[in-house]
C-alpha cells in the first residue's frame, strides 16, 4: 500500500481543479481540495522517493512519464480550447444577406455602453429565438448580462414590471428600465439606448383648467402615468395653457381631459406649439367640445358624436361592461406595431379619418365588430338602433404628422395623436390590460424615440424554405432509413462477396 501513498492527494487535488472548471469560480471546496490534495500527493512522492528514482532509472518508467507527460498536456490544450469556445464561441453566418449577424449600428451602440445592462427574458421556458439573440448581444460585449426569470416562479419581480406575457424582455440599467414583448434586435438597441441616456425628454401636462392632474394620486388623477414616464427616463412638468404659451423645452404636450371646454385662446397656444414642431397627445372625454373637434379636422381627425358601446364576450371577460369599450385591433403604425395586447377605455367617443388639410393620418385602435356607436348621450340603450346608431367596429385613436416643407425641413416633424378617452390613462385604469404599454408607446413615439431610425435589419433576405409536410416527412424518412442503410447494405453486399 505504500507505493500508492500519492493516489488519493492526486485525486483531490484533481476534483479541486475539475471543481473550479465547471463551476467557474473558486470556491471554499475546490480551493481546500486542490491544495489538500496537492500536500498529499507531495507527502506521498516523498515515502515512495526510493522507488521512484529506480523507476525514472528504467527505460519502461520514462517511456511511461513520456506517455503521461503528452496525455495530460493535450487534455489541457483541449481543455483551454473548449473554455476559449465556451466563453468566447466561434460563429460563421454563411447566409447572403447576413440574416444572422449583428447590424453595424448594433455593434456600435454595443461598444458605447456606458455601464453593465441586464437583459431579462420572463417566461415558463427560454424562447430559444430570444436566447440566441441575446447571446449575440453578450458575445458582441461584456456590458450585456443576459438572464432568464421563470414568471410563475417570481411573480412579484413580473407584476413590478408590467409583465403580461412569456417571452418578454426587460431591458435594465440602474434603476431604469424597459420592457420589450415583440423582441427584435431594433427594439433591443432602441431600449439599450433609452435607458443608457442621459438625455431625459420633458414631458408636460397641461393641467388646473379641468384637465386631469398629474400629482393626483386618486382614481382620476395622472400621478401612475407620471411615476412609469419617470422610470422610462422622463421628466414631466405641469402648466397652464391659461396663463402661459407651451414651452419650447417640452418634448410632448399632453392634454388629459377637458372638462370646461377648451376654447380658442388655448388651442392658439397648442396649435403655434405644434406647427412649430412640437408633439401633442390630446386624450378627449365626451361630450368633445366644438371648438376642439373643429381644430381637429384639418389634421384629419373626426370626432363621433356619442360614445362606444362593446357587447362582445371579450369585454365581460376582462371585467368590463358595455360602457367601458375594448381596443383589440391595431394599425401598423410605429406607435401599435407588434402590439397584441387590449386596452380598456371608459366611455370613449369614436374618432373618424376626415379629408384632411394638412395632416397625414393613421387609425391606432379600434374596437371589434360587436361595437357600435352609440349617437346620442341621454340614452342609455346597450343594444344597437338601426338608423340612429353607427355600427363598428370603431376607431379610438388616431395618429397625425404635418408633413415639412423644404424651408422646414430641420425643424421637428408635428405630431399629435387623439384618443377619445382620457380614462384609459388614469390611476384607476393604467393597469388594466395593455394600457400602460400603450401609453409609454405613444408618448415614445411622439418624443421621436423610434427603432427603425437606429438599426435597420429589415430589409435583409430570408431564404428560409417553406417545406409542406409531405415535403418533411421524406426528408427524415430519407435521412433517418435511407442514408443510413447505404454503408449497412454495402457491408452486407462485401461479406456476402468475401464469402465465394
Amino acid at each position: 500500500m505504500k507505493k500508492f501513498a500519492f493516489l488519493p492527494g492526486a485525486l483531490m487535488a484533481l476534483s479541486g481543479v475539475m471543481w473550479a472548471a465547471f463551476t467557474l469560480t473558486w470556491n471554499t471546496a475546490s480551493i481546500v481540495l486542490a491544495v489538500g490534495g496537492s500536500l498529499a500527493f507531495v507527502v506521498g512522492m516523498a515515502v515512495n522517493w526510493q522507488e521512484i528514482r529506480d523507476w525514472f532509472r528504467d527505460p519502461r518508467g520514462v517511456f511511461a512519464v513520456n506517455t503521461a507527460f503528452s496525455t495530460l498536456l493535450l487534455a489541457a490544450i483541449l481543455g483551454m480550447v473548449n473554455a476559449s469556445v465556451a466563453m468566447r464561441p466561434v460563429k460563421f453566418d454563411l447566409t447572403a444577406s447576413g440574416r444572422n449577424t449583428l447590424a453595424g449600428e448594433t455593434k456600435k451602440i454595443l461598444q458605447q455602453l456606458p455601464g453593465d445592462v441586464v437583459l431579462k427574458q420572463f417566461g415558463r421556458t427560454p424562447d430559444p429565438r430570444v436566447d440566441e439573440l441575446l447571446a449575440a448581444l453578450a458575445r458582441e460585449s461584456r456590458r450585456v448580462k443576459p438572464q432568464f426569470v421563470d414568471a410563475e416562479k417570481s411573480m412579484q419581480q413580473a407584476r413590478e414590471y408590467g409583465v403580461l406575457r412569456n417571452g418578454t424582455v426587460i431591458v435594465e440599467y440602474g434603476a431604469k428600465f424597459r420592457k420589450i414583448e415583440q423582441v427584435t434586435e431594433p427594439a433591443l438597441m432602441t431600449a439599450l439606448l433609452q435607458v443608457t441616456s442621459t438625455i431625459e425628454p420633458l414631458v408636460c401636462f397641461a393641467q388646473g383648467d379641468g384637465e386631469r392632474g398629474a400629482s393626483d394620486e386618486g382614481s382620476t388623477g395622472l400621478s401612475m402615468l407620471v411615476a412609469a414616464l419617470k422610470a422610462s427616463n422622463y421628466r414631466t412638468d405641469s402648466i397652464s395653457l391659461v396663463q402661459q404659451d407651451v414651452p419650447r423645452s417640452c418634448a410632448v404636450l399632453v392634454v388629459a381631459g377637458m372638462g370646461t371646454g377648451f376654447g380658442p385662446g388655448r388651442l392658439g397656444r397648442v396649435g403655434r406649439y405644434l406647427l412649430g414642431g412640437g408633439r401633442v397627445s390630446f386624450l378627449m372625454d365626451p361630450p368633445v367640445d366644438q371648438d376642439v373637434a373643429a381644430w381637429l379636422r384639418p389634421l384629419g381627425i373626426g370626432v363621433g358624436d356619442g360614445i362606444a358601446i362593446d357587447n362582445s364576450s371579450g369585454g365581460r371577460s376582462v371585467g368590463t361592461g358595455p360602457e367601458m369599450p375594448l381596443g383589440v385591433s391595431y394599425n401598423n403604425h410605429p406607435v401599435t406595431r407588434g402590439f397584441g395586447l387590449a386596452t380598456t377605455y371608459d366611455r370613449a367617443v369614436p374618432l373618424r379619418v376626415e379629408r384632411q388639410d394638412i395632416g397625414k393620418p393613421v387609425p391606432l385602435v379600434a374596437t371589434g365588430a360587436g361595437s357600435f356607436e352609440r349617437r346620442d348621450l341621454v340614452s342609455e340603450s346597450i343594444t344597437l338602433r338601426e338608423g340612429r346608431d353607427r355600427p363598428g367596429p370603431l376607431t379610438l385613436a388616431i395618429a397625425s404628422t404635418i408633413p415639412r416643407g423644404t424651408q422646414d425641413t430641420p425643424r421637428p416633424e408635428p405630431r399629435i395623436v387623439a384618443f377619445g378617452d382620457s380614462d384609459w390613462v388614469t390611476n384607476a385604469h393604467l393597469g388594466r390590460q395593455g394600457n400602460r404599454d400603450l401609453s409609454l408607446r405613444m408618448i415614445a413615439w411622439l418624443a421621436g424615440e423610434e427603432e427603425a431610425h437606429i438599426v435597420a435589419t429589415g430589409d435583409r433576405e430570408n431564404r428560409r424554405i417553406a417545406m409542406t409536410e409531405q415535403a418533411r416527412t421524406s426528408m427524415y424518412l430519407v435521412n433517418l432509413l435511407i442514408l443510413p442503410a447505404i454503408p449497412f447494405v454495402a457491408g452486407v453486399v462485401r461479406l456476402l462477396r468475401s464469402r465465394k
